[in-house]
């Protein structure tokens, strides 16, 4: 080596790259111009045998010389830098390659993206960290980032480096805690992780947190993937996502959770909302990386697509509140917690080897956040459904005695938490205002639906209370009801405090727990689908297991069908549903006869339905009710219809009203009231009042 050379070493540097110590690797590798006109070229390539400079348009090639005998190459060459070079790499065994230098390619990532990823506003991080295949300054290959603050050194492995941590050390971006390499000539398809090395000494691989594809195995590797091939959703489909998703449309959206999802599943989930008259479904994930929701992210986006193209809006269920302890997942990541909180108490899941996501910290809002984005704006979802809600927003939440650490305040609150919905709901709806975020939730968190001056902004929030309240009442036997009939009614009382989602379980199982015999179950479950369709509050239901459907389940999958076409097509159901204007009650203190009677209003003045709802098997003739004004009342709905092999107790004719006082109404009628059975009268103003049979 020329003296010159040798006095242009950095050694300590060189002995970093060496010992696979160095997060700055740029500084020591690559080009760097020197006095005299020259520019410094270094490579470390340990398995070389050889190594030269290509210059490009140059009539040969400058040999490097070897430094230092772990494998640092230097050459000096006359071009002022910048200048276009490759490097010729000959192995031990005398095989040529030629390949851009990693090192020679400037960073991309800027200081300001940095800056929002610190500060937790970087909504779209998905593009910034992970694998992505692109071309800088007209070289293709793939750009690779990660987070890894506390780590000594991170490097990109894979099949393309033998998976050697010395070959490809990333660099560390403004001291920050994001480091950074463009591979050249890698393509999607390729298998990485990060290895990351620990100032401790100790090294380990990671998969990489924001990777799109991942290995079908146990502790698999991450796989580049271009998010090109997924199709974005059209501008026709966004205006019927519009309407079909206001506060005053008729939401039903059908539950599929559990379910894989392809082409097949698409055809059959097509067909089974269509079926039914759904205006949404609801889908999961069994893939527990946040941002790897299918093993095919293309196959998923087809099902969306597929779904939109048959005018069925997709909610996604998503949980930002936790993730696994697998070895190359998430939990210590760079030897430290920086994805969980450092205090057990605050960070452990009880009963599951899983962590919570630490949300004060605002590199992991923008991973979860960002996530979020993702999935709404790459995958097309019209929505998302929140899980793990309640065990977000309360710190004690399944723990006891000492495994849980109060707030600031000394309160069970996750004041993090909090902030951390109201800034998701805040950035969701600035992304896209027509999408809607649902709260699965079943505490007495309040204002969890509020607006953000005041709760935590969520379109809507999932009504457990009301199945626990009116399943409890149902599972009594009939002769006990009366002595439950205020847990019936008692949803009414907390009605408008959210806007609500009535959620109905699996159907076949709910059948199953009803009193009685299999008639008796058969008649409650009928009741129970007729009384939640004319209920306030959008609607979510899991149809179960139908297939090979008995008589009695195939008269309940009418009953659906056409309850769920009543609600759908009655403006007078679905338009003031989430306000208290929309519902009256008219008698809900026969708790002998266990019977409620309630109007339900519309926006338009003469907009009423009557709904009266038996809880007892006891038909009634003649049974007097107060209506909310004079006029004709028509049965427009009975859920004893022969059709649902009910015994056919319905009201045939227009019934007029009388001036006769009932349930503190002025005007009444008497009607006849089915056993287990749910009837809905039309308001009509009278015109000729004589034409019509009293």
């Amino acid at each position: 080596m020329t003296k010159k050379l040798y006095n242009l070493m950095d050694w300590a540097e060189i002995e970093a790259v060496t010992y696979a110590e160095e997060d700055h690797p740029k500084a020591v590798l690559g080009a760097h111009p020197v006095r005299g006109g020259q520019t410094l070229v270094t490579a470390y390539k340990p398995d070389a045998a050889e190594v030269a400079v290509k210059v490009k348009g140059a009539r040969s090639n400058v040999t490097m010389e070897l430094a230092d005998e772990d494998g640092y190459f230097a050459a000096l060459v006359k071009n002022k830098e910048p200048f276009e070079y490759e490097l010729v790499v000959t192995d031990k065994e005398g095989k040529t390659t030629t390949e851009i230098d990693p090192y020679s390619i400037p960073d991309s990532i800027t200081k300001r993206d940095i800056q929002k990823f610190e500060s937790g506003i970087h909504y779209r991080a998905y593009e910034l960290l992970g694998a992505h295949a692109m071309k800088i300054n007209g070289t293709e290959g793939v750009r690779f980032a990660v987070w890894a603050p506390n780590a000594l050194r991170v490097s990109v492995v894979g099949d393309f480096n033998a998976w050697d941590g010395r070959i490809h050390q990333m660099e560390r971006l403004f001291d920050s805690g994001i480091f950074e390499l463009f591979i050249p000539g890698l393509k999607t398809g390729e298998k990485y992780k990060f290895e990351i090395k620990l100032h401790s000494g100790i090294t380990y691989m990671k998969a990489d947190p924001y990777g799109l594809m991942l290995e079908d195995k146990e502790d698999g590797a991450s796989i580049v993937y271009d998010l090109d091939r997924i199709a974005a959703s059209d501008d026709k489909w966004l205006d019927t996502r519009a309407k079909l998703q206001k506060d005053s449309a008729p939401i039903s959206i059908l539950d599929r959770r559990g379910v894989t999802l392809g082409k097949k599943t698409a055809k059959e989930m097509i067909a089974e909302a269509s079926e039914y008259g759904f205006t949404h479904v609801l889908v999961s994930s069994s893939a527990d990386s946040m941002y790897i929701p299918a093993a095919d992210p293309a196959v998923l986006a087809d099902f969306v697509q597929s779904m939109h193209r048959a005018g069925i809006a997709v909610i996604f269920e998503w949980s930002p509140a936790s993730f696994d302890m697998r070895g190359s997942g998430l939990a210590m990541f760079d030897g430290t917690c920086i994805y969980e909180d450092a205090d057990t108490r605050r960070s452990y899941v009880p009963g599951e080897d899983r962590r919570y996501f630490n949300l004060g910290r605002n590199e992991v809002k923008s991973f979860v956040l960002a996530n979020a984005i993702f999935l709404l704006d790459v995958f097309g979802f019209d929505g998302l459904q929140v899980s793990d809600v309640a065990r977000m927003l309360y710190l004690d939440y399944g723990k006891s005695g000492g495994d849980w650490a109060p707030n600031m305040y000394g309160g069970n609150e996750n004041l993090d938490a909090i902030d951390f919905f109201k800034q998701m709901n805040s950035a969701l709806h600035k992304f896209s205002a027509d999408i809607l975020i649902i709260s699965d939730d079943d505490t007495a968190f309040p204002d969890i639906t509020g607006s953000l001056d005041e709760g935590l902004g969520f379109d809507y929030k999932l009504n457990h209370g009301w199945c626990r309240d009116v399943l409890g009442y149902l599972r009594q036997e009939p002769l006990a009801r009366s002595n439950h009939y205020n847990e019936i009614c008692f949803p009414m009382i907390y009605q408008y405090n959210e806007r609500f989602i009535l959620p109905l379980s699996d159907i076949v199982d709910i059948w199953k727990d009803m009193p009685g015999d299999n008639d008796e179950k058969f008649s409650n479950l009928k009741l129970l689908i007729a009384y939640f369709m004319v209920h306030p509050g959008k609607k979510l239901i899991a149809m179960g297991n139908m297939d090979g459907r008995s008589g009695e389940l195939q008269a309940v999958s009418e009953l659906v069908k056409d309850t769920l076409s009543f609600y759908s097509k009655n403006e007078v159901l679905y338009s003031k549903e989430l306000e208290n204007a929309g519902f009256e009650w008219i008698n809900n203190i026969s708790a002998r006869e266990n019977i409620l009677v309630f109007a339900r209003r519309g926006a338009k003045r003469d907009d009423v339905f009557v709904v009266v709802a038996n809880f007892l098997n006891m038909p009634r003739k003649r049974y007097k009710i107060g209506v909310p004004k004079p006029g004709k009342y028509t049965e427009v709905f009975n859920s004893d219809s022969e059709k649902y092999d009910g015994f056919g107790f319905v009201n045939k004719e227009p019934i007029v009203s009388d001036t006769d006082e009932c349930d503190g109404r002025a005007d009444s009628i008497k009607i006849r009231v089915a056993p287990y059975g749910v009837s809905v009268f039309r308001f009509n103003a009278l015109k000729d009042q004589k034409s019509v049979r009293r």
